[in-house]
């Protein structure tokens, strides 16, 4: 569901306030608007950022989780990305993630709590930890568990 120009605006603006990493506030935009996990955001390239078109690519070669998706960006995600895409061609060069890398899990989870951005939570009755407690995996585990219980049989692996 797009959200509203209020909120827009105030989500671009936690996401200025709460950091100056161009990735990092690129990442949290495009999980927003995507609804993608980290993994699959770890797997966007600069190249998968259309500014024409206002598109960004996920892949999942493995068929991991959702597939591939061009997902299209907000305007107000739009700036986010593009910053991104200039720092990741200066910094590293093309090949380069441009959302999120290995490593980034634990700054993009401090980023996002710091912008009160906080995903989607498992209803009350599998929430594990105590109340109150942000889950911010639960979605990711969920797909894994499911892909590990598959029959080899009905596991695809992708064309690309």
């Amino acid at each position: 569901m797009p959200l509203t120009a209020s909120t827009a605006q105030r989500i671009a603006h936690r996401l200025h306030a709460a950091t100056a990493h161009p990735r990092l506030a690129a990442a949290l935009a495009a999980a927003l608007f995507t609804g993608a996990s980290l993994q699959q955001l770890a797997t966007a390239r600069p190249r998968d950022y259309d500014t024409a078109a206002a598109t960004l690519a996920l892949h999942d070669r493995a068929r991991y989780t959702d597939g591939c998706a061009a997902h299209p960006v907000p305007p107000w995600a739009g700036v986010f990305l593009r910053a991104a895409v200039c720092f990741t061609r200066l910094v590293s060069g093309e090949d380069q993630e441009l959302l999120a890398a290995p490593g980034d899990r634990g700054h993009l989870l401090r980023v996002a709590e710091t912008a009160r951005l906080r995903p989607p939570q498992p209803p009350t009755a599998r929430r594990k930890g105590p109340v109150g407690r942000v889950e911010w995996d639960w979605r990711e585990r969920r797909e894994a568990e499911r892909y590990e219980a598959m029959p080899a049989s009905r596991v695809r692996p992708s064309r690309r």
